[in-house]
C-alpha cells in the first residue's frame, strides 16, 4: 500500500485547491461537479416532473404569496422557492434555456418580495406627510389643500385674504401634492423608502430588480433529462444487501479542510472511514480527463484509495487510460441492472483488496 508523506500530501492538497480556483475563474468546471449538484432531491423532483411533461415552455406566474410560481409544477414537486432554484440550476447546466418575461422588486438584504413603501419629506426627511388636491394662489404664491381655501362665499386665500376668482388667472390646481406636517413644505415627489417583511429598510437606489424567467427545454437535452433521473438506489441496493453501509449522496471533509461531494461512499464498518467513494457521471457526453482528475483529486484529499466512476454515457479512450493510472475503476453499461452488477463486483473486489492490504506481511 502506497503511503504518502505529509509533504507529498500537502502538495496534492495545494494542487487540488489550485485546480478548484482555476475551474471557477477559467470556467472549466468539470461537468461531473455540476451534475453532482443536480443530484439533490429538490432538483430530481423537478427533473422527474419534466420527464413526464409534454411541454416545451415553462411559464411563470407572478403573485404576492410566492413572488414567482411555475403552475406547470404542482405542490408535490416542492415549494415555489425550491422549484425556482432548481430551474435556474438546470439552466446553468444547459438542460434548459431562459428568457426574461417580467420583473419584480426585492429586498437587497434578504430577497424578500413583500415590500412596503414609505414616503418621506425630501427637505427634512419626516414621514409625517399628507396628500391631496392643492391650490396655489398665483398672486401671493400661497399653496395649501383645497379645503383650506373654501369659505362661505367661494375660494378665499387665508394668506392674503383675497378671493380666488378665475381658474388659471387667480389660481391653479394641483391634483395631487404632498404636505409635510413637520416643516410645512409642499412637493409632488416625495423621497421613497422601502421596508421589507424581514424588517430591512433601504432606499430606492438600493432596490434590487429580480428578473422573472420563462424556461424552455432544450430539445437536444431530452436524453440528458433521462440520464439525470437515473435511479442510483437500484445500483446501490445489491451492495447494501451484502451488509455494507452505503450513503448517497455524501459529503466528506478533506485534509485541506475543503468539503467534497460524492455520489456515494461505502463503509466496511460504521466506526471507520469509508473505503470506497464513487461518482455518478450522468452527462449526454462521454466522461473526460477533467472529470477523472476531479474525482481523483477529491478522493486523494479525503484520503480514500478506492474510487469508482459510474458513467452510462461512457468515457473517452484517453481518459480511460488516465483513470487506470489513477487506480480508478470505470463502470459502464447499457442498463441499470448491468451497471448495478458491475458496481457490486467492483466494490467486492476492492474490499478484498483492502483486507489484503491490512494483513501484516509475513
Amino acid at each position: 500500500m502506497l503511503l504518502l508523506g505529509e509533504d507529498v500530501f500537502t502538495s496534492i492538497s495545494n494542487a487540488y485547491i489550485v485546480f478548484c480556483v482555476l475551474t471557477f475563474f477559467v470556467g472549466v468546471l468539470p461537468l461531473s461537479d455540476m451534475l453532482s449538484l443536480l443530484g439533490s432531491e429538490k432538483v430530481q423532483r423537478v427533473l422527474r416532473a419534466l420527464k413526464g411533461m409534454d411541454i416545451d415552455v415553462i411559464e411563470p406566474k407572478v403573485e404576492f404569496r410566492d413572488a414567482v410560481r411555475y403552475p406547470a409544477f404542482n405542490n408535490t414537486v416542492g415549494s415555489a422557492k425550491d422549484i425556482r432554484e432548481s430551474l435556474h440550476l438546470l439552466c446553468e447546466a444547459g438542460v434548459l434555456s431562459s428568457e426574461v418575461v417580467d420583473n419584480i422588486a426585492i429586498c437587497p438584504h434578504c430577497q424578500s418580495h413583500r415590500l412596503m413603501i414609505r414616503y418621506q419629506c425630501p427637505s427634512c426627511g419626516s414621514s409625517r406627510l399628507v396628500r391631496g388636491r392643492m391650490i396655489e394662489h398665483l398672486a401671493c404664491g400661497h399653496i395649501d389643500f383645497e379645503d383650506k381655501f373654501r369659505s362661505g362665499e367661494g375660494l378665499l386665500c387665508l394668506n392674503c385674504r383675497k378671493p380666488l376668482g378665475q381658474l388659471g388667472v387667480d389660481y391653479r390646481v394641483f391634483s395631487s401634492l404632498y404636505r409635510c406636517l413637520s416643516c410645512k413644505s409642499a412637493f409632488s415627489d416625495p423621497k421613497v423608502e422601502y421596508l421589507c417583511s424581514s424588517g430591512h429598510v433601504f432606499g430606492e437606489n438600493d432596490l434590487v430588480v429580480y428578473s422573472v424567467m420563462a424556461f424552455k427545454v432544450n430539445p437536444e437535452k431530452r436524453v440528458l433529462i433521462e440520464r439525470l433521473t437515473f435511479d442510483i438506489e437500484v445500483i446501490l441496493k445489491p451492495i447494501r444487501d451484502v451488509g455494507l453501509t452505503v450513503k448517497a449522496p455524501v459529503t466528506l471533509y478533506g485534509r485541506s479542510g475543503i468539503k467534497h461531494d460524492f455520489s456515494f461512499a461505502v463503509w466496511h464498518s460504521d466506526d471507520a472511514p469509508p473505503i470506497i467513494v464513487g461518482s455518478l457521471y450522468l452527462s449526454d457526453k462521454a466522461a473526460s480527463a477533467a472529470d477523472v482528475m476531479a474525482l481523483w483529486a477529491k478522493a486523494t484529499d479525503v484520503g480514500i484509495l478506492h474510487k469508482i466512476m459510474v458513467t452510462p454515457s461512457g468515457i473517452d479512450e484517453g481518459s480511460r487510460d488516465l483513470a487506470e493510472a489513477y487506480n480508478m475503476k470505470v463502470v459502464e453499461g447499457k442498463d441499470l441492472q448491468e451497471i448495478a452488477a458491475k458496481v457490486k463486483d467492483c466494490v467486492m473486489r476492492m474490499i478484498e483488496e483492502s483486507a489484503r492490504e491490512k494483513q501484516p506481511s509475513s
